[in-house]
């Protein structure tokens, strides 16, 4: 309890009443199945759109070959038409389904498709040329000089389309000067670009798909060097003030005294000898001559290449940032740097590759490498990392593409390629091999062009697919497979894997459920099955956790156009979230409309009435279609032999019930396990009941007659107190659905009317 020690006004808040009580979501569902692609490690993924389960796991599946389809297809105790999974998925989301969880099944023997670069220096065109032209646009001047020969290769088809010589450049924009023009046209759009030297075989980064398929075979990947930081280079202490003026007169002479206008109010301070000027853009070193009325009198020495000069261009003073060649310059916003960074220094005229070795005090960066004798304050220290692209073109229509940028090269932590790709990426991982080097001129490349295929090893080899990788194995929370790895996801309410009726996947769904008592399996039959086929199909099982449905429905696959029969389970666990989001759990999922499916005969086989009287009473819902009303679920019965849970609406009920409870009163462990405790209880129960009945889940007129909550002394001993234990006795009365509808009808005799 509080403590009260000097005097004072002390406020405090105290928790009065029940506490509210959440009911849980119903309609969360949970599936297990083979995809095109898609994360095989870790948690089962959530999707909230066919399209959403496209993008992370692929589009819809091909048939096998004949072998491999008939050994599943033709085994009526351990088969199943797994590749018909993405049309479950579809058929989920078209009858109302809003929230899923899918668990990738993939064999033991798969593989992720790869592909491992060299190294080399390529920058790719980003803007057509015509031939003849003088310059070019780059992707960017990694690794370059700034006077580099290089050859033009067109990208479509890696061959040489020209040589050409770089004689200046923009490193800010990426435009190159050539001392020539083009012999040929360069395009953009095929992927043209520009090689520096040749390239090294030797491989420095593997590539792969992230995760294992012959989906991972069109995946593309693609790294270069990329600008993170543009950082401009401080003067030295000691370079004085900056002035900027503008020019009086022309001057045409290669050794040329100019009177220029002073900048009123601003004395430039004490100078140095070494004093250099910018005009249009050029530098020039000269002498300074006393101001006098109000001019300032400067001399240049060197040649004038670009005079004669006109009245009026900005002569501005440019300071030196190093007194000499040395290792050591003062860079401003130096903490992007960091040691090992490997950075480029623009000149204005060169680059100069170096990296990091240090970063001291008042910005001062220490390289690995000596610096130019004549670098100024208009100079620039660029921070060169990775880009990397990867795209994707999916075979069933659609792409993804991805960029992801300012990676480090070397390493695996975050922020580099490796630790990037392998959170973020949905397409590729990578690894550094031991010809890996940060050196911008022995980048990561591909042996041809810039783009690298990941043609090497992908393979689903879906012939070593075993109902064991349905089943799954337990490694652990984020490291269970197949069906156990639905253990992950707490909020599951329905699950279900579709196509697959191999007794010992369906088995271990059940198993599933029956040990987390908080979710509901929907079982799929074999396709085909005649009445006595389905009725036999039914007998092994006897669970009040899952329900069976019969027949198959027939559907459009989109990748080919044509109607295929596909399993049921889908589409029903979309109607069961249907059903919950618009009436509640205590609703039947029955006389519910099947949408998805084809418009007339849409239910592979038909089932009457008479068939009816036969499956119903065994517990197999029939799907049938009605004129006039559609094709539609009817029957809402359990595979359970006992009479009190033989209603999937029932036994959802107290699912949803019981998890709201056990949710909603953790707050009550390690109480005071006495009365104040024990009505707290019963009120929040109370609560809670109350709210369910009101929406018109549970029987009875009034509340009273529609449950009970017991937690006193009737409930528990002196013992049970003793050992820690509060019971609570609840008792609800659930409301059934109306499966017979009788309406008794007589004739009655008129009776005549005395006058």
């Amino acid at each position: 309890m509080p403590e009260y020690l000097s005097p004072g006004v002390y406020v405090e808040e105290v928790d009065a009443g029940p506490r509210p009580i959440a009911g849980v979501s119903t309609s969360t569902a949970g599936m297990v199945g083979v995809t095109q692609r898609g994360p095989t490690t870790g948690k089962p993924k959530l999707v909230t759109n066919f399209l959403e389960y496209q993008t992370t796991f692929g589009g819809f599946l091909p048939e096998p070959d004949p072998a491999l389809r008939d050994a599943w297809a033709e085994n009526p105790a351990e088969g199943g038409r797994w590749w018909l999974f993405p049309l479950a998925v579809k058929g989920f989301f078209d009858n109302g389904g809003q929230r899923l969880y899918v668990k990738r099944v993939v064999s033991g023997d798969a593989e992720a498709a790869s592909g491992t670069v060299g190294a080399g220096l390529v920058s790719a065109v980003t803007q057509d040329a015509a031939a003849g032209a003088t310059s070019l646009q780059l992707a960017h001047l990694a690794g370059f000089t700034g006077t580099d020969d290089v050859t033009v290769v067109r990208g479509s088809d890696d061959v040489e389309i020209g040589q050409a010589t770089i004689t200046a450049y923009n490193a800010a924009t990426g435009r190159v000067t050539l001392a020539a023009g083009l012999t040929a046209e360069v395009k953009a759009a095929r992927g043209d670009y520009v090689q520096k030297g040749p390239r090294d075989a030797t491989p420095s980064v593997r590539f792969s798909a992230s995760s294992p398929g012959s989906w991972g075979k069109a995946v593309q990947v693609r790294i270069s060097p990329s600008v993170s930081a543009s950082l401009p280079v401080l003067p030295e202490p000691n370079e004085g003030a900056l002035f900027v003026t503008a020019l009086a007169a022309d001057a045409a002479k290669d050794s040329a005294t100019i009177d220029v206008n002073a900048v009123p109010g601003l004395d430039p301070g004490p100078l140095p000898d070494d004093v250099w000027i910018l005009i249009n853009n050029r530098r020039f070193q000269v002498t300074v001559g006393a101001p006098a009325d109000g001019r300032v009198t400067l001399t240049l020495t060197g040649t004038t290449t670009h005079a004669p000069w006109q009245t009026g261009l900005t002569v501005r003073r440019v300071r030196r940032a190093s007194a000499g060649a040395g290792p050591e310059l003062r860079v401003s916003g130096s903490s992007r740097l960091y040691e090992g960074a490997v950075a480029q220094l623009d000149t204005g005229d060169q680059l100069s590759g170096l990296t990091v070795v240090s970063i001291g005090p008042d910005d001062v960066v220490t390289f690995d490498a000596d610096t130019p004798e004549l670098v100024f304050e208009t100079a620039r220290v660029r921070l060169i990392e990775s880009t990397v692209d990867t795209r994707f073109a999916d075979p069933g229509g659609g792409s993804v593409t991805e960029t992801f940028r300012n990676l480090r090269l070397a390493g695996d932590a975050p922020g580099t390629v490796a630790g990037t790709l392998a959170s973020q990426s949905r397409l590729v991982r990578a690894a550094g091999l031991a010809g890996l080097s940060t050196d911008p001129a022995k980048f990561p490349t591909p042996g041809t062009g810039s783009w690298l295929t990941l043609a090497d090893d992908g393979s689903d080899a879906f012939e070593g697919l075993t109902v064991a990788d349905f089943v799954g194995t337990d490694g652990g929370s984020g490291k269970r497979t197949g069906i156990v790895a639905l253990e992950d996801i707490d909020e599951i309410a329905i699950c279900a894997v579709p196509g697959v009726w191999a007794g010992t996947v369906e088995s271990a769904l059940v198993t599933h459920c029956e040990q987390l008592k908080d979710r509901f399996a929907v079982l799929d039959p074999q396709d085909g099955l005649d009445i006595e086929g389905i009725q036999a199909f039914r007998e092994p099982f006897d669970t009040k956790y899952a329900a069976l449905y019969y027949p198959w429905l027939v559907v459009n696959d989109p990748s080919t156009g044509q109607f295929v029969e596909a399993p049921p389970s889908g589409h029903v666990i979309g109607i069961y979230a249907r059903t919950d989001t618009e009436r509640g759990v205590h609703k039947a999922p029955a006389n519910a409309v099947i949408r998805g499916i084809r418009l007339t005969d849409g239910i592979a086989q038909d089932v009457t009435k008479r068939h009816q009287d036969l499956l119903n009473p065994r517990g197999i819902n029939a799907l049938r279609f009605f004129p006039g009303l559609g094709q539609r679920v009817w029957g809402a019965r359990t595979l359970s032999s006992d009479t009190s849970w033989k209603y999937v609406n029932v036994r959802r009920l107290f699912l949803f019930l019981e998890e709201s409870i056990d949710e909603g009163t953790q707050w009550v462990v390690f109480e005071p396990n006495d009365e104040p405790l024990w009505a707290l209880v019963r009120q929040t129960v109370a609560n809670f009941l109350t709210t369910v009945w009101r929406t018109g889940a549970l029987a009875g007129t009034t509340a009273d007659e529609a449950f009970f909550v017991h937690c006193d002394r009737s409930t528990m001993t002196d013992d049970d107190i003793a050992n820690g234990r509060l019971i609570c006795v609840i008792g609800v009365a659930p409301v059934f659905p109306a499966e017979f509808v009788i309406f008794r009808i007589q004739q009655k005799t008129r009776e005549p009317q005395l006058v």
